[in-house]
């Protein structure tokens, strides 16, 4: 950020404004970090105990802007009234301190001010049209994060906020990448108040323990239903899924091969007629999602897998996956009628209770022709598409 504010003397002024709303235009700026003007850089220890801050603005007259930041560590308000302290001995008489973190602190020490990283994030993605600099620290911002979530260092937060899935020719699929924007859009999907009333998801309840999927084409990650509460497995409830694989988006309710018996029979016991009209009135709900976005599709998935041993990448043994606009018409489609796949679908589904065969539906997103996907709405297209799946559970009792 240093280095990107000191080659673009218009971005600085701008950043100064935009952060602590001081107007510093006539004044001859300079930049330097983690030491103190006018001296040789020191390394990080040497800074710290010495009292130093991050980065250090300032100008001849007096005035300055110290920069702390944080990551995983907390603010610590004994070292930045250290760093005050040693401004004002340097003679800067008009000093103010902004603090760069993940956290929100309860009270802030005088002089200072809190932005969060992902404001900064949102900040320099405005700027970027008119600031080479301002996209080359973006784009840092988001390699930096995607290594730091890799290490387990960012545990708690984010640095950037979701602002669609670009993966293409230009910028194909990377695990790291797919991980970081698995983790921004789950954020706020698990915050979603229409998917806690209307579906019952716990609220900021997280899934997955570990993201894991650095030798597979894809990533992905569950939110858990109200019914699930205190059950250790997920897989013997429903649970809404999102995937980000190597060349589409998935947004589906997965029904495990392990769901509770007596969620199972209430899905299949009503008959064949009952389980097309319930996934008819998916299509009816989703209808708007697919309006949005031409290029994506629903989908009704059967899926049977393995696993060598409990970390290994899982085997696909069998897989059924197609348009449920096949059974079911729409004028407004040029999906043709085949309906056999569905009914082969709750064939199995339902005379084979005890076999690993999970069912999924939901709606797939491809990058090549998808819009939605690319963009920051793309969290309102997930949770829309989520909504559109309470047909599934109404008909198993659970909304």
């Amino acid at each position: 950020m240093a280095s990107c504010l000191s080659e673009d003397t218009v971005l600085l002024t701008s950043f100064i404004a935009w952060a602590t709303g001081q107007k510093v235009s006539g004044r001859a700026l300079s930049i330097v970090e983690q030491r103190l003007p006018g001296e040789p850089e020191l390394d990080e220890d040497e800074a710290e105990r010495q009292g130093l801050p991050d980065a250090w603005i300032y100008s001849k007259d007096g005035w300055a802007l110290l920069i702390e930041s944080k990551v995983s560590s907390p603010i610590d308000g004994g070292q930045i009234a250290r760093h005050l302290r040693t401004a004002e001995r340097r003679g800067f008489s008009d000093c103010s301190l902004l603090i760069l973190a993940v956290e929100t602190p309860s009270k802030l020490p005088k002089k200072t001010k809190h932005v969060s990283w992902t404001e900064l994030y949102k900040w320099l993605v405005s700027k970027k049209s008119s600031s080479a600099w301002a996209g080359r620290l973006a784009s840092y911002m988001e390699i930096a994060e995607g290594r730091m979530l890799l290490d387990g260092y960012l545990r708690e937060g984010t640095l950037t906020t979701f602002s669609g899935i670009h993966f293409d020719d230009q910028n194909p699929y990377s695990y790291p990448e797919a991980k970081r924007l698995l983790k921004l859009l789950m954020e706020q999907l698990r915050k979603s108040q229409a998917l806690h009333t209307q579906l019952g998801i716990q609220l900021n309840v997280p899934g997955r323990g570990a993201i894991t999927g650095s030798k597979n084409d894809g990533v992905w990650d569950f939110i858990r239903l109200a019914i699930a509460q205190g059950e250790d497995s997920f897989t013997k409830y429903p649970h809404l899924t999102l995937s980000i694989e190597s060349d589409r988006a998935i947004v589906q309710i997965t029904i495990p091969n392990g769901v509770d018996r007596k969620l199972r029979r209430k899905l299949i016991e009503p008959g064949y007629e009952a389980f097309r009209n319930t996934v008819g009135e998916f299509l009816k709900k989703v209808k708007p999602v697919l309006d949005a976005d031409t290029g994506a599709s629903p989908f009704l998935m059967m899926l049977q897998r393995h696993y060598p041993s409990q970390r290994s990448v899982p085997i696909r043994d069998a897989v059924l996956e197609f348009d449920p606009r096949t059974a079911i018409f729409d004028d407004t489609s040029s999906v043709k009628l085949q309906e056999q796949w569905l009914k082969a679908t709750f064939e199995t589904f339902s005379n084979h209770p005890h076999s690993n065969i999970q069912l999924g539906i939901g709606v797939k997103f491809p990058y090549r022709e998808g819009k939605a996907v690319t963009e920051a709405k793309f969290v309102q297209i997930v949770e829309q598409t989520w909504l559109a799946c309470r047909p599934v559970m109404v008909a198993m009792g659970i909304a």
